[in-house]
């Protein structure tokens, strides 16, 4: 009983001392302060848009299909993926491909005020094996998926470093 009282403790004081220290999920990145709610505008399946709803989800926001109901508004727009030879080897043959993702976001005020239009992209090489192009292939997928985690994750700190810089130029009254 008294080893079960300690453990109960020791997990209450851990959870208590990690959430102070403002403790996160690694690749969490949270929208900071209520902003209302919030229309995502861009393609539905695509991946990143999913992304960016899940990010804006976990932090509480609620998401409207309808822009007129939304303080903010972000579009995504100009999505592309492409790849592109960063290195040759010797014999002149691939030795390592680059990815990109990019996206056009803007950020929007619901009374139509542009806070924020931009390009993102990440890029990453890998190395390219031409003897195993199901390899290349499996690489490939887990770097897409990647590098649109860290897009969104983008989007999210942009739009928070957004708010917050228009919070600073709002006149105080």
């Amino acid at each position: 009983m008294k080893k079960l009282t300690l453990l109960v403790i020791s997990i209450l004081l851990t959870s208590a001392v990690t959430a102070g220290c403002g403790w996160h999920l690694r690749d969490a990145v949270q929208v900071i302060g209520d902003i209302g709610q919030v229309h995502l505008d861009g393609d539905q399946n695509s991946q990143l848009y999913r992304s960016v709803a899940k990010s804006l989800k976990s932090s509480n926001v609620i998401i409207t299909e309808i822009s007129s109901e939304a303080g903010i508004i972000i579009r995504l727009t100009n999505q592309s993926s492409t790849s592109r030879t960063a290195s040759v080897s010797a014999s002149a043959r691939v030795s390592e491909l680059e990815v990109t993702e990019s996206v056009d976001i803007m950020i929007v005020t619901g009374d139509g005020n542009v806070l924020l239009a931009t390009t993102i992209s990440k890029e990453k090489v890998f190395q390219y094996n031409e003897d195993n192009v199901s390899t290349n292939d499996e690489e490939r997928t887990i770097l897409k998926r990647e590098m649109i985690r860290d897009l969104s994750n983008t989007i999210v700190r942009r739009l928070n470093a957004t708010l917050r810089q228009t919070e600073k130029n709002e006149p105080k009254g």
